[in-house]
């Protein structure tokens, strides 16, 4: 298709965009297939109790079937992200949502833990990597003010998953078993195939390095700017002369680099770690601070619903006064509230600091992919954010192991949560070390740009 007009750098096309129907169309799309990610990859604990029953094991034996996942998770997240930065990120996503629905459909037909753990391998590989490349498909697409509110808003969609498993307990798990909450497993991700196939956007970024002429770029950026009238000639940056490997290795590891992708990776890790040690905290609210079930249920709404409003508002707050005075002080003070949850426990006042302590932690989980996001340039977004959650994966497989420590030694709840606050406040650390760097990301606020 003929251009008229000069040339535009596509990165300042895309960064001057204003939010239209297009932008919300893939922040929905994204949020969705978030939710159903999170679905898919924490199943598992949620029907634990039928599925042991049914295998004919004890409730421990599964835990082979979790490390399957987790060490699937973490082949997954280092070796898909650099997929997606390579051959778009539409096309890997249909292919890891298929792999998915086709591991839950293989499920349905198991007895025995074997192969139900070599499912949960392919489910957990074809998963982990689905937040990164659809917080970077959100954020490529985003104008630039609002990148991080789209980033931290497709994320929540995790807290949306949490809620499905919440109602399949309730309505599903009775009347069909455990098999009953991977037949959702199974639609859930199959819906969605045709709407990532049509509606999912390419890069735009990578068909104008690829070929300026593509007709797809003039009908992706109408959708995208459809004020302009005039056909638009974008132009993308030289490709380096270097092989294709190098600069992702360079964008991510490279000397300029390097310390910011490795405290990039310690916000990560300190994250995931109190995530993945955390999933002790229903035993923990129940034998240690000694909670009836119906005041265990409450809890676990509480954190929900308060998890679900922090990670909706933290980008708002982000795009308006930067990473550094926000993360760090989320991290922080969700490590003040883990403390006075062991404090004021089993007072009414633990159920407030539960909130908040749940509002500030998932806050912060929330914007460490926004922050990933910012931190590497669009060639590479997809592979810097799936590393760091790789590296996360290497600490969470082991983190499960708090539970039994704590547990085993007799410690109080104040001890406990005391414990659970540490990585929290270690993510706020790292995070102001990082943003203390020369050339450390800083969102553009709102009302700048066009």
């Amino acid at each position: 298709m003929a251009t008229t007009g000069r040339a535009i750098d596509v990165d300042s096309f895309l960064d001057g965009l204003k939010f239209n129907r297009f932008h919300l169309t893939v922040l929905i799309l994204c949020t969705i297939l978030t939710a159903i990610d999170g679905y898919e990859l924490y199943i598992v604990g949620w029907v634990l109790p039928d599925l042991a029953r049914d295998f004919g094991v004890s409730r421990t034996a599964i835990t082979s079937a979790m490390v399957a996942q987790q060490v699937g998770m973490l082949l997954g997240a280092f070796v898909i992200p650099p997929l997606a930065d390579r051959i778009g990120r539409p096309r890997l996503l249909f292919f890891c949502y298929t792999g998915m629905a086709l591991s839950a459909f293989a499920i349905l037909f198991t007895s025995s833990l074997l192969p139900f753990a070599i499912c949960r391998f392919i489910a957990g590989f074809c998963g982990t990597a689905m937040i990164p490349i659809l917080v970077s498909l959100a954020s490529e697409t985003a104008p630039q003010r609002l990148r991080s509110t789209m980033s931290t808003i497709t994320v929540s969609g995790t807290m949306i998953g949490a809620l499905l498993g919440a109602l399949m307990q309730g309505f599903v798990l009775e009347p069909f078993g455990w098999r009953g909450g991977f037949w959702i497993a199974v639609a859930l991700p199959t819906i969605m195939l045709p709407f990532i196939y049509f509606l999912l956007p390419e890069s735009l970024r990578s068909l104008a390095a690829r070929n300026p002429g593509d007709p797809k770029i003039q009908t992706l950026a109408r959708k995208m700017d459809p004020t302009r009238e005039e056909p638009v000639l974008l132009v993308a940056p030289p490709k380096p002369e270097r092989a294709a490997g190098a600069v992702l290795f360079g964008d991510v590891l490279g000397p300029d680099q390097r310390m910011k992708t490795f405290l990039m990776w310690a916000i990560t890790i300190s994250s995931f770690v109190f995530i993945t040690a955390g999933v002790w905290k229903t035993t923990i609210f129940k034998d240690v601070v000694g909670l009836p079930w119906s005041q265990v249920a409450l809890i676990n709404g509480v954190n929900t619903v308060a998890g679900f409003i922090g990670m909706l508002t933290i980008g708002f707050f982000i795009d308006r006064f930067g990473f550094k005075r926000v993360m760090v002080s989320t991290f922080l003070l969700a490590a003040a509230f883990s403390v006075l949850i062991g404090l004021t426990a089993p007072t009414i006042g633990m159920f407030v600091a539960v909130a908040f302590m749940a509002m500030f932690q998932h806050g912060g989980q929330a914007s460490i992919p926004a922050l990933a996001a910012a931190l590497y340039p669009p060639r590479s977004r997809a592979t810097g954010i799936g590393w760091a959650y790789g590296a996360a994966r290497v600490a969470s497989i082991f983190a499960p192991l708090f539970g039994a420590f704590v547990l085993g030694e007799g410690f109080g709840a104040i001890t406990i949560f005391a414990l659970l606050g540490v990585p929290l406040a270690s993510a706020g650390i790292f995070t102001f070390w990082l943003m203390s760097l020369k050339g450390a990301p800083k969102p553009v606020r709102a009302g700048h740009g066009h």
